[in-house]
């Protein structure tokens, strides 16, 4: 349910309020956060959080790096805090795949 309410948030009210899809995934990267930060993902049984977890974190990743290399020949001003953002998110997801794995 959760995941239904970021979707909707982040995809189908900004499509009616004629934002760009930049401004989506970066909202998408800082709920992530926010969700992770604040221990949602302690609330969720443990195999359904490991399924949810690492694919979206890397997903953001992804989608993160094509929003920072979109907009940095547009918004250098926005595409830094992106790609930022992007950075530290891909070095904390290879640091814990790499410690989950010990």
């Amino acid at each position: 349910m959760v995941i239904g309410i970021i979707a909707f948030l982040t995809f189908i009210v900004p499509a009616f309020m004629n934002k760009k899809i930049s401004y989506g995934i970066l909202r998408l990267l800082v709920m992530h956060w926010l969700l992770f930060l604040t221990g949602v993902y302690t609330l969720l049984p443990t195999n359904i959080a490991d399924a949810i977890f690492m694919p979206v974190w890397l997903v953001l990743c992804v989608a993160g790096a094509l929003t920072a290399i979109y907009e940095f020949e547009n918004n250098k001003g926005f595409a830094i805090p992106v790609a930022g953002l992007t950075t530290i998110r891909l070095l904390f997801s290879i640091f814990i795949n790499g410690s989950s794995k010990m």
